[in-house]
């Protein structure tokens, strides 16, 4: 079962703080027990909403307001995509996120899948690829909550869609979140964890799907992301975030950071990840 570890973001990370080496060291080895214990799909961090845009599409056209937006506490910071077996392993390793340096954090677990079927998104291996990433991130509404059904036209549209543009290299990935009726939160605050359930009534500061894409700049981000068939809508909000990215960290490695990125290296994530979970990028806190 594959289940999406989402990480809010607090004020530290919306400033653009940088985490201290030994919070690097504690994210590369958890991340890097995640990825010897073969579960981990993908990890991507997200810089700070001042940066972002939302955009509301509608048939009579698109309102778009920038970033930096208000609502901190339902913000991501930065993900995590797993395989594991059940809803209790996903929480657990959730749980062990480690918090930042003001000692909380919240980690939100949803699984994935689209209620009607979506083929998976195979991305074509661009290693020389230029551009900035983005992550597009779908807003829920009561009806993606609700997993109203959706017309089996609409989701082929969306995976012929999906297809031709991971072939040209647009594409990095996809995929739908079911309800939060089947996922939970993990919140840890001055040394004590606590799991709050689904459903959550905060719907329209969920997410219910997202794509990751490669993009000359966000305008071309922006003009991908109105273009794009969604199974639901219009209306329909997303938020436009851009990745982080591997940034000169040349003799900022400690050791607990080079052992942590050669553990990576021998599970053969690639080379971009790696450097991103040893401290090479911004990390969600």
């Amino acid at each position: 079962m594959r289940y999406m570890l989402l990480r809010r973001s607090d004020p530290a990370h919306e400033a653009g703080l940088p985490l201290l080496p030994a919070g690097r060291a504690a994210l590369a080895s958890y991340t890097g027990a995640m990825a010897d214990a073969g579960i981990l799909r993908a990890c991507e961090h997200l810089l700070p909403s001042p940066s972002g845009v939302r955009l509301r599409i509608d048939s009579g056209g698109v309102t778009r307001a920038d970033g930096p937006f208000p609502e901190t506490r339902s913000l991501l910071a930065g993900f995590a995509v797993i395989d594991v077996g059940s809803k209790d392993e996903a929480l657990e390793w959730a749980a062990r996120w480690p918090p930042g340096e003001a000692g909380a954090a919240e980690v939100e677990v949803r699984l994935s899948g689209c209620p009607g079927g979506c083929a998976n998104v195979h991305a074509a291996d661009q290693p020389d690829a230029s551009g900035q990433r983005y992550a597009i991130l779908l807003r829920s509404s009561i009806e993606l909550e609700n997993e109203t059904p959706v017309a089996r036209a609409r989701l082929d549209a969306l995976d012929a869609h999906n297809a031709a543009e991971a072939s040209a290299g647009v594409l990095l990935g996809a995929d739908g979140l079911r309800a939060s009726a089947l996922g939970a939160r993990i919140r840890m605050a001055s040394g004590k964890l606590t799991v709050v359930d689904g459903p959550f009534t905060e719907i329209k500061e969920m997410i219910a799907g997202y794509w990751l894409i490669r993009a000359p700049s966000l305008q071309d981000a922006i003009a991908w992301a109105t273009r794009n068939p969604y199974p639901v809508g219009p209306p329909v909000e997303v938020e436009i975030r851009q990745l982080a990215e591997l940034t000169d960290a040349a003799g900022a490695f400690t050791p607990e950071l080079r052992a942590a990125e050669q553990h990576m290296r021998a599970s053969g994530l690639d080379a971009g990840m790696r450097a991103q979970l040893a401290g090479g990028a911004p990390v969600p806190r």
